[in-house]
């Protein structure tokens, strides 16, 4: 498994391990009150849904809630009344068993009533999970009988009002499945759940627990132990940084796509995919480290000035261009930097060869343990001439990125050959548990106390009254520096009989006259993949949304809604689209504006990228065309022909803008423009 894959799904189990810990039983599921569903649908489940709003069964919007108790439990009528507004109508919860089964044989529904009567009397239908377990039956798939008699009473209480049931979350995961993840061991719990539901009501419709992420082994592995007869929906969490640029946005439907290739390998029938998680977590913290680590190393290096500063920023290379530039803004200290954005440049590869330091002061390198290696040259030479090189994310120039000529794209490789070459080439040593022995795992990380007792000059330290929430796993020494070189640490990882420094500043003052910025802190700093600042989340939304349905997605519930907002420092409070208050975020009114400019009943929908800006369509239940457009990341200048007349015209938090006609200069950005009415659209 790929580094990046094991850390996307621990911070997947992480994120629900506050609501498990409150063991709150997770909510019920609401009746859908009306007609049917699409004839595409129907064959795919083997039946239709019994009296099911038409509205509804066709409706793609859904959330994650977890409505069955703590403070969404009492808030219910005013989470439910915003979904609504907002044009969602599917709320997926967990109906835990814990909470209908506090201890052995004593049964309660109560708090699972309200949410259903809540939801049904507003015409929303929320999708249940079947989950976790209990003391006495652990892990569950070993207690099929005392699992089956939990699954039997719960589904036969809501069976007329409830329709989809999906069998566990994130199977995948051992904190969830609660014993080593199996696929064939989960194939026979859900052979026996669909068995019994499909027995109390054969039109129930019974989803494949969501997976976290889109491991495709564990699938073969639950498909070869005949899964397959045994779930009509297939279910994903394909949680991923920003989709921005053309290659992520390929990854995105490789994987949604993936799971029913290998249902059609195996010449067994494809399945309507939902995904049932996924989403952007916006903590306060967000850049944090970064900021303190950037700000106290300018205040060492640049006393009296405020200097210039560069961003590496090439869209071939992926550690850059999966971050907005505001992301990456984030990282320098406002008070400074504010209002000056003539002091901040964004440099490609071909920018960065032979880079000036009388050009540019500060270089700052995205986070990333990688690198892009053609650049090397050019930064050792930029730091040699009195520039400072900032390098961020983990232990710097771990792994190659070499420019590939047949697709100009920086491909990673698994390892730098030439790791303790380069690593001299800038002064720079470290070590771990792994490289010096009585070095601890991890540390907590503090401010370093020369860095808390230094005082600059006419501003606060940087560090001041600081206290990082990060562990510390890899740190820097001064065995590579010469005579008249220092070491400055910034912030250290400290135990009961060790301190070492994660984040340190290396001036040099020897046949070098630059500096070396380096931390070795890889959380909460953009170097995970589901965080993101607030208004980069509600970027991300729709077009996520967008790309989904065009790769074939019924239905997408977005992960999460309310955000408890306990802790500024843990992402897993912050994933929501309204806050603890239920004050919207951006995301919420780009959740908003998405349902208006794609209404419940649209229909054939279509991306493709051209000339560098994306074009999401699709038919509107008016039969006018809707249209998304935007750049998967920087913006654009293009030339837009209209065929037909524009409508309506609206920003991605649905703000009028001017209706283009005929033949239009626009600047496309990552935030979406929506148009209403054209049979077809030209980027030129």
């Amino acid at each position: 498994m790929k580094i990046e894959t094991r850390v996307q799904l621990a911070s997947t189990l992480q994120r629900r391990a506050f609501i498990k810990r409150a063991l709150v039983a997770s909510t019920a599921t609401a009746l859908i009150n009306g007609a049917t569903v699409q004839d595409s649908s129907r064959a795919l489940y083997g039946a239709a849904p019994a009296s099911n709003a038409q509205e509804v069964a066709q409706c793609g919007y859904g959330v994650c809630a977890h409505v069955g108790g703590g403070e969404e439990w009492e808030q219910i009528p005013d989470n439910l009344e915003l979904m609504k507004q907002a044009g969602i109508r599917w709320i997926r919860a967990d109906f835990s068993w814990i909470g209908v089964e506090p201890q052995q044989g004593k049964w309660r529904f109560e708090h699972l009533d309200r949410v259903v009567d809540e939801t049904t009397k507003r015409g929303l239908q929320l999708l249940p999970i079947l989950d976790y377990t209990v003391p006495w039956a652990t892990p569950a798939y070993r207690r099929l009988d005392a699992w089956l008699e939990y699954v039997k009473r719960t589904v036969e209480r809501y069976q007329d009002r409830i329709q989809f049931w999906e069998v566990w979350n994130e199977e995948n995961l051992e904190g969830f499945w609660k014993d080593t993840p199996s696929g064939k061991n989960y194939a026979l719990l859900l052979k026996e759940t669909y068995k019994t539901i499909k027995t109390i009501n054969p039109n129930l419709v019974v989803l494949y627990g969501g997976l976290a992420g889109t491991p495709l082994d564990y699938f073969k592995e639950s498909l070869d132990a005949g899964a397959s007869k045994f779930f009509d929906v297939l279910n994903i969490h394909p949680y991923r940084g920003g989709l921005t640029t053309p290659e992520r946005i390929e990854s995105f439907r490789k994987d949604i796509q993936s799971s029913n290739e290998e249902l059609r390998r195996r010449n067994l029938p494809e399945r309507s995919i939902w995904i049932t998680e996924m989403g952007w977590a916006t903590p306060p913290t967000f850049g944090e480290v970064n900021r303190r680590v950037v700000s106290a190393a300018l205040q060492r290096l640049y006393p009296n000035s405020v200097p210039k500063v560069a961003f590496y920023y090439d869209m071939r290379y992926d550690p850059s261009a999966s971050r907005p530039q505001d992301t990456f803004l984030n990282y320098l200290p406002s008070e400074k930097y504010g209002a000056r954005q003539d002091l901040v440049s964004f440099l490609d590869s071909n920018a960065l060869q032979g880079v000036s330091c009388k050009e540019v002061d500060v270089l700052v390198m995205p986070p990333s343990e990688t690198f892009p290696e053609d650049c090397l040259p050019s930064l050792v030479e930029f730091v040699k001439s009195g520039g400072t090189l900032v390098l961020l994310g983990g232990v710097p120039l771990y792994y190659a990125s070499r420019l590939d000529a047949a697709t100009d794209r920086y491909v990673k490789a698994d390892n730098n050959p030439n790791f303790d070459r380069d690593l001299k080439s800038l002064r720079i040593s470290w070590y771990a548990w792994w490289t010096r022995k009585d070095t601890p795992e991890t540390a907590t990380t503090v401010v370093a106390q020369d860095s808390l007792d230094y005082a600059p000059s006419g501003e606060a330290n940087a560090l001041k009254d600081y206290v990082p929430q990060c562990q510390a796993t890899r740190f820097f020494s001064n065995a590579a520096l010469k005579e008249g070189d220092v070491m400055i640490s910034l912030l250290d990882g400290q135990t009961n009989d060790f301190v070492g420094s994660t984040a340190c500043v290396y001036k040099f003052n020897s046949d070098y006259r630059g500096a070396v910025v380096a931390s070795a802190i890889m959380t909460q700093d953009g170097v995970e993949t589901n965080v993101s600042t607030v208004s980069n989340q509600g970027v991300f939304l729709p077009q996520a949304y967008l790309l989904a349905f065009a790769f074939g997605v019924e239905r997408y519930f977005w992960y999460e809604f309310q955000a408890p907002e306990r802790d500024d420092e843990d992402k897993e409070h912050h994933f929501g689209i309204v806050g603890q208050k239920l004050a919207p975020k951006p995301a919420y009114h780009a959740y908003k504006t998405l349902t208006r400019a794609r209404p419940t009943g649209s229909t054939g929908d279509s991306f493709e990228i051209t000339n560098g800006v994306c074009a999401a369509s699709w038919t509107r239940p008016d039969g006018k065309r809707g249209w998304a457009l935007w750049t998967p990341q920087a913006p654009k200048n293009a030339t837009l022909e209209c065929d037909g007349e524009v409508a309506d015209a609206f920003d991605y938090l649905g703000g009028a803008v001017a209706r283009p006609s005929g033949s239009s200069k626009l600047t496309f950005r990552p935030e979406i423009l929506y148009l209403v009415g054209p049979n077809k659209l030209t980027i030129r």
